[in-house]
């Protein structure tokens, strides 16, 4: 029997759907209110675990700064000043032509290990290849650490190694040797520059951007200008 002849004999053109079939399609349209529900709350934690993973930044300067590192040059002349009564006052460097190194320190005060990219004392935005407003000190080499603080039964370290990809755990510190140069070997006289932070590129997850840390002890140094006939300027031979 097609269905037009059970339409005919049953007094009507209607269908009867069974009971059932009725039930479940209720079912069904009950649940999609949940299904969305839970599909939302899913993603928004989701973008918010996003952006505080985004955001991690647990980074602080470690408390030591200044003196020697082991296997880079120190700059030569450098020395304190301004350290009238308690100020702690800033590292005074010489124009020179020879590389040296900036000893400071990180932290990392959070519960999370981070990767440590890179540090500098050149800003981020003034790396090459830009060439507008050079910074006065450029990158000379790359960027040693070594433990802050040893546990009784460690063996110090007589050498440093590259920061570049350390895993930097929980609560531990270091210390890194920071090589720079000057970007002239001329000054203009009674000129000053300076800076009181350094660079770090912090990793977590997928996560990576620069951070400021401040230097435990600011630098300060003549502004390095380059040589110009007849200009006035101071230049090393």
């Amino acid at each position: 029997m097609t269905l037009t002849e059970l339409d005919r004999e049953s007094g009507n053109g209607a269908v009867t759907v069974p009971d059932e079939l009725t039930s479940t399609a209720k079912a069904r349209r009950r649940r999609w209110p949940w299904v969305v529900a839970v599909a939302v709350v899913v993603l928004t934690a989701l973008v918010v675990m996003a952006v505080l993973a985004g955001t991690y930044q647990p980074l602080l300067f470690g408390g030591e700064s200044g003196g020697s590192f082991p296997g880079l040059p120190f700059a030569s002349g450098g020395r304190s000043v301004n350290t009238f009564g308690a100020e702690t006052g800033e590292f005074y460097v010489p124009t020179q032509r020879t590389a040296f190194a900036i000893l400071e320190s990180i932290e990392n005060s959070g519960p999370r290990a981070v990767t440590i990219e890179a540090v500098s004392l050149v800003p981020p935005n003034q790396m090459p290849p830009s060439h507008v407003n050079p910074w006065p000190l450029q990158a000379a080499g790359p960027v040693l650490y070594m433990p802050e603080y040893y546990t009784g039964h460690e063996k110090r370290w007589t050498a440093g190694r590259p920061v570049q990809g350390l895993a930097l755990g929980a609560n531990q510190s270091i210390v890194v040797g920071i090589p720079v140069r000057m970007a002239d070997a001329c000054y203009a006289p009674n000129s000053s520059t300076g800076t009181d932070v350094f660079y770090v590129q912090e990793r977590f997850l997928t996560f990576t951007h620069w951070v400021a840390l401040p230097l435990g002890t600011p630098l300060i140094m003549r502004e390095p200008e380059p040589r110009r006939n007849g200009s006035g300027l101071i230049c090393l031979k």
